[in-house]
């Protein structure tokens, strides 16, 4: 883990958007299966990928990056 990871993690923001994405991944409602990844051959919960991603771009807006996943996910 990296210091980025270690602050956004620990963040206000970061806590809040974790809940926000186990809320998703325990809901019927969205598509949250974990993906297999080529680069290090593990699988990430849906929950960890999101976090690891968003930690990487401090200055995106994060909120919005969420309500998308929900928009992308939504199983209709």
């Amino acid at each position: 883990m990296t210091i980025r990871n270690k602050k956004f993690f620990e963040s206000d923001e970061g806590i809040t958007l974790r809940k926000e994405l186990v809320k998703m991944s325990n809901s019927d409602k969205y598509n949250t299966r974990s993906m297999y990844t080529s680069v290090d051959n593990t699988q990430l919960s849906f929950v960890d990928k999101q976090m690891n991603y968003m930690s990487q771009y401090p200055t995106m807006n994060h909120t919005q990056y969420v309500l998308n996943l929900k928009l992308m996910t939504k199983i209709r």
